[in-house]
C-alpha cells in the first residue's frame, strides 16, 4: 500500500454532485470558514471505506498525504491516525501513540476544517493528555491561538475526558472560549457543554448562571437542547 494507491482508490467514489454539495456545506466561498478549500467529491461513508482498506500505511507516507490539497484525502489521513491511534491503545503502544500525536500537531495547519477536526483531535490529542503523554496546558494554548481551527481542537480534544467522567478541562477552556468571535467556536463550546451536562446537570447549570450575560446565544442553545422544555425556556429567558 502507498499514498498513490490510497488517492485512486478515493478518486474512484467521487461525485460532481457530492463535490457541490461539500462545497456548499463546507463554506468554501469567498470570505467564508473553508475558502479555497478543495473538494474531490466524495461522502465520509465512503472516505471511511478506503480508511479501513488502507490503515496499515505507513506513516511516513500518512504525513505526506495529510498534506494534500484536496479536503477529502486530508480526511482520509487524519481518520488513519485515528485508527492507528486506537490500535496503538489496544496493544498498549505509548511510543507508536506518540509518534502520532507528534505527527497530529506538526500537520495541524492541515486540519483546517470542523469535520476535520471534530472526528480527530479527542481520539488523538484528548486522549495523548489522558495518558500524560502531552501536558493539558497544551489546550489552553491552542485556545488562544489566532487560528480558528487550533482553537477548536483544543475545546473538542476535552470530548474524551468528559467520556470518562473528567469536566474540569471543558469547562475552564468553555470559560475562556465564552468572547470567541467565532460562531464554529460558540457552538463547539456548547455542543461540549451539553456532553458534560448530560453527566453532570449541575455544574453546568451553575456555570451558565454565572456566565450567563457573556455566554453568546448560540452555545447557550447548544448547551441546553437536551433540557425538558420547561427549564430549557427559562435559561432562554434568563428566568432562574
Amino acid at each position: 500500500m502507498n499514498r498513490n494507491f490510497l488517492e485512486e482508490e478515493l478518486f474512484k467514489f467521487a461525485s460532481k454532485k457530492r463535490k457541490e454539495i461539500n462545497e456548499r456545506f463546507f463554506k468554501t466561498g469567498k470570505g467564508e470558514y473553508g475558502e479555497g478549500d478543495i473538494f474531490i467529491g466524495i461522502s465520509v461513508p465512503d472516505i471511511r471505506k478506503v480508511t479501513k482498506n488502507n490503515s496499515t500505511l505507513k506513516l511516513e507516507e500518512v504525513q505526506k498525504i495529510i498534506k494534500s490539497k484536496f479536503h477529502e484525502v486530508r480526511l482520509c489521513a487524519i481518520l488513519i491516525l485515528v485508527e492507528k491511534t486506537k490500535q496503538a491503545i489496544k496493544i498498549g503502544d505509548l511510543k507508536l501513540q506518540k509518534e502520532i500525536l507528534d505527527i497530529y500537531i506538526e500537520n495541524m495547519k492541515y486540519i483546517n476544517n470542523w469535520d476535520l477536526v471534530d472526528l480527530s483531535a479527542h481520539y488523538i490529542l484528548g486522549q495523548a493528555i489522558m495518558d500524560g503523554l502531552i501536558d493539558e496546558n497544551f489546550l489552553d494554548k491552542l485556545a488562544i491561538s489566532d487560528i480558528l481551527w487550533e482553537r477548536r481542537i483544543a475545546i473538542i480534544s476535552t470530548w474524551i475526558m468528559i467520556r470518562n467522567g473528567k469536566f474540569d478541562a471543558t469547562l475552564k477552556l468553555s470559560k475562556k472560549l465564552l468572547n470567541d468571535e467565532e460562531d464554529l467556536i460558540h457552538k463547539a463550546v456548547g455542543w461540549m457543554l451539553r456532553e458534560v451536562w448530560k453527566n453532570n446537570s449541575k455544574m453546568v447549570e451553575d456555570f451558565l448562571i454565572e456566565n450567563y450575560f457573556i455566554t453568546p446565544r448560540t452555545t447557550l442553545r447548544y448547551t441546553i437542547e437536551r433540557m425538558e422544555e420547561k427549564k430549557r425556556k427559562k435559561f432562554l429567558k434568563g428566568n432562574f
